[in-house]
């Protein structure tokens, strides 16, 4: 039993490896490699101006990034749940289904009972 859930596992995190790898190449096609982060260099006043202009641009640079990264994330979430509720439309609609028919034969079978025991003289109970 614990050899199971340790190969379900394992089993799960290789898939969620290969589905986080699948994503990674897709959003490196689409959205480019990450900005590398500049270095920062205060030693000079003209090294100072530099690391700020540097960081501009890669604030940016990250910034954009980020947002095509997201943007993707958001599309393949949205897809995902789509798919999840469509296949879920089936059960939710079984489960009413049967809910609205157990609700319709208890309610037939307490009229059933109601209308019998008046017949025979019951008077109703609390």
């Amino acid at each position: 039993m614990k050899h199971k859930k340790l190969m379900l596992s394992i089993i799960a995190a290789c898939n969620l490896g290969l589905t986080a790898s699948a994503f990674a190449q897709e959003w490196m096609s689409s959205c480019g490699q990450e900005p590398k982060a500049p270095t920062v260099n205060t030693s000079t006043i003209n090294n100072y101006n530099n690391s700020i202009e540097n960081f501009n641009a890669y604030n940016k640079a990250i910034r954009a990034y980020y947002s095509c990264i997201a943007k993707l994330a958001h599309d393949k979430q949205l897809a995902i749940s789509q798919k999840a509720k469509s296949d879920m439309d089936f059960y939710q609609k079984a489960s009413s289904d049967i809910r609205t028919r157990i609700t319709a034969t208890l309610t037939k079978l307490q009229n059933e009972i109601k209308t019998g025991g008046q017949k025979i003289g019951i008077k109703k109970s609390s």
